[in-house]
């Protein structure tokens, strides 16, 4: 009997991976590994031609059904949790084997590593810049390698098509799994699946690349849901939830009598995930796991395996609700700290694309601003409304999160001002596009600086003063300032609005209302009147996940009433991006932000959707169910050009909704009609508007003959 000394800690020094993204290079603790290769003629599972000495495989039988129950992450990966049955007799190989992110190339633990079984009641993985593989054997296959479970397909197996693992993927088979928690801020990382290959290139395997190639899943880390399962079929489609879109799909089988897997997120992000089944098609293993739904998220924020501090685990970020769009009245009820974001315990207002981000910043002399009995005071301080932090300067566009590009209003109460020295009386300063000290910083030169008082231009106290600058953009913000010569500066009651005196006009909003966007939402309305609309906008996300978007809207009080419009032009969909970027007219019964999409408030739209290669139009209608879903279905119809219009009513203990579109605005061919509607005859006040989650589309919409109409009960 010959035995085959195998040292597996070692790997190839100072090696290149190519795919997306990149690991630190560890390994498994050195242990030598004997594999009993049979006597020549007898055969193996790996040995194709009846001649070979290459090592017998015992496949594992699946299904496979892992619940990360592991004593601690050491232990996962080793064949004390679970070893491969072709090393029945020394018992060295642990099924699961560690290619980066737990161990350092001389075995010990890597501090900075991303990959752990979670310290919960209810353990978990946690995969982050990190790979493993499941079901790989130590096989001479490899090749003459330092580490033949690492970077080592195709190999010598590739003339024959031969790999090296124990589970038999020759049938129709699935994976799945729940996912727990992902990163809530935007991540280039991939959660990546593999067939027989344990390199990070597609190609490096027997099955090479392309749609049937070796990489079966890929999924940036921001695409799962937490709180679903994760279902992929080969041959056979990809979904992230059940019931939810296609992802991926592959038409043909990717595997053999003796595969393995190889799972992996690439660097800069990480996802938390459990109750993995690998199994057959024609098993349902995956139903008889615990729901998904009931995982937390909440694991401790030290790597279980050092004790030290996870620089790279989630961290609950202290998060505000989004800006909405004006009229916007400043919440003076609570402390600075809190107006400022700056209090990790209280909510506060952030930008609307960023919640993490406040909406109010100090850019100089914090402790010089107070809060109290609803007013603020403030000396040789200053603070914007509405500005990201981007440095501004002559000639460069500000990055502001208030359309200021109509005629507004600026409205404030003065309760106190006060000169250090009436004979050198201090300035109270208000700025736009402009968070410095020095006027010419701006895009709008000198002119950025658009109103200065000192305490002599106060006549008596209480005083209101009313400011309407004629400059602004798409993307502005203003910044308030009491210079080093205010004695105190004290406001209460300051209010920015739109000048709609006529009462035309559509106020605009940028949306993150439930979940999250690739590309965040931002527009810009041009023609505003009551009964046209030209709305350009790209980003956001409308799938049953997410409810992000732009939107120009105003309030109304009907509970019965039909909203019409003609969709009259649309340029710029040119990329096919599907039914998850949607736009048109949407009623929302009210633009609260929620932490779960089936937390939403009853919404409805009606429009289009790019789809296809070339890209093509498809009509599209949508509406919030009381279960808490969306559900979403086409006006295969609707054309350019062509009237929409959606209704509800009072229909006994709920709300009627209906779809309806016309080619000449007289004649109107109704698309659908349900109550299965998240609303109730209480519903009274509505959002009613025009909208656009178009993604990496640039859309312009121009929209005309719009019409809210009650019905009568």
């Amino acid at each position: 009997m010959n035995k085959l000394g195998l040292l597996s800690s070692l790997i190839i020094s100072s090696s290149i991976l190519a795919g997306c993204g990149s690991e630190p290079d560890s390994s498994a603790p050195d242990i030598i590994i004997n594999i009993e290769n049979p006597d020549p003629g007898t055969g193996g599972g790996d040995g194709g031609d009846g001649g070979s000495d290459l090592p017998t495989i015992t496949n594992t039988a699946l299904p496979i059904l892992e619940d990360f129950s592991a004593a601690d992450t050491q232990t996962f990966f080793t064949s004390g949790y679970r070893a491969l049955a072709s090393d029945a007799e020394d018992g060295e190989n642990g099924f699961y084997y560690s290619m980066a992110g737990v161990f350092m190339e001389d075995g010990t633990v890597d501090m900075d590593g991303g990959n752990w079984i979670t310290a919960d009641n209810d353990q978990k993985m946690r995969l982050g810049d990190s790979r493993f593989t499941i079901g790989q054997t130590v096989s001479p296959l490899a090749g003459d390698v330092a580490d033949p479970r690492k970077d080592s397909t195709p190999g010598d197996g590739i003339d024959e098509g031969l790999s090296w693992g124990e589970l038999d993927l020759t049938q129709d088979y699935r994976i799945s799994f729940c996912v727990v928690a992902v990163p809530d801020t935007a991540s280039s990382s991939d959660f990546q699946i593999y067939v027989d290959n344990n390199t990070t290139s597609e190609a490096s395997s027997i099955h090479g690349g392309g749609n049937v190639g070796s990489r079966i899943f890929n999924q940036p880390v921001n695409n799962l849901v937490p709180g679903q399962r994760v279902e992929i079929n080969i041959p056979g489609d990809t979904t992230l939830q059940a019931g939810g879109e296609l992802v991926g799909s592959k038409p043909d089988l990717v595997g053999t009598e003796n595969s393995f897997f190889s799972f992996r997120v690439s660097s800069g992000g990480w996802a938390v995930f459990d109750d993995l089944v690998i199994e057959y098609q024609s098993e349902s293993n995956g139903d008889s796991q615990p729901d998904c739904s009931t995982k937390d998220s909440i694991y401790k924020l030290v790597n279980p395996i050092t004790g030290g501090d996870d620089n790279n685990a989630p961290v609950e970020p202290n998060e505000g609700t989004p800006f909405t769009g004006l009229p916007l009245t400043l919440d003076f009820s609570a402390d600075a700290e809190t107006f400022f974001g700056e209090n990790d315990e209280a909510d506060f207002l952030s930008i609307s694309s960023n919640r993490e981000d406040p909406f109010y910043k100090v850019t100089s002399g914090s402790s010089r601003i107070t809060i109290e009995n609803n007013q603020l005071s403030l000396n040789n301080a200053r603070f914007t409304i509405g500005d990201t932090g981007v440095a501004t300067a002559d000639g460069v566009t500000p990055s502001g999160n208030m359309d200021l590009s109509r005629p507004y209003r600026i409205k404030m109460m003065i309760e106190d001002f006060t000169s250090a020295d009436p004979a050198d009386p201090g300035k109270f300063q208000v700025y736009i596009d402009n968070n410095t000290t020095s006027s010419g910083n701006s895009i709008h030169g000198g002119d950025s600086k658009f109103s200065e008082i000192t305490p002599d231009d106060v006549t008596s106290l209480p005083y209101e003063l009313v400011l309407e600058p004629d400059l602004g953009t798409t993307t502005s913000f203003l910044q308030v300032r009491a210079d080093s010569r205010v004695g105190n500066l004290s406001f209460s009651e300051f209010t920015i609005e739109y000048l709609d005196a006529d009462g035309e006009g559509w106020t605009p909003y940028t949306l993150n209302l439930a979940g999250s966007s690739d590309i965040a939402p931002a527009g810009e309305v041009t023609e505003n009147t009551d009964t046209a609309v030209t709305l350009s906008a790209t980003g956001g996300n409308m799938s049953s996940s997410n409810h992000n978007l732009y939107f120009a809207g105003k309030m109304v009080e009907m509970s019965d009433f039909m909203f019409t419009a003609q969709i009259s032009n649309i340029t710029g969909a040119d990329v096919g991006a599907g039914n998850a970027y949607r736009f048109g007219i949407m009623i929302m019964e009210n633009m609260d932000p929620v932490a779960d999409y089936a937390d939403l408030a009853g919404w409805a739209d009606a429009g289009f959707y790019v789809d296809g290669d070339p890209a093509e139009l498809i009509g599209s209608r949508a509406q919030m169910k009381p279960s808490g879903s969306r559900s979403r279905s086409n006006i295969s119809e609707l054309e350019v050009g062509d009237y929409v219009r959606i209704e509800i009513y009072d229909d006994g203990d709920g709300k009627r909704l209906k779809r309806y579109y016309s080619k000449n605005g007289v004649d109107f061919e109704q698309a659908n009609s349900t109550s299965d509607f998240k609303a109730t005859p209480e519903s009274d006040s509505w959002y009613v508007g025009l909208y656009a989650a178009p993604g990496e589309n640039n859309i312009t919409i121009e929209f005309d003959n719009i019409l809210v109409e009650e019905i009568a009960p």
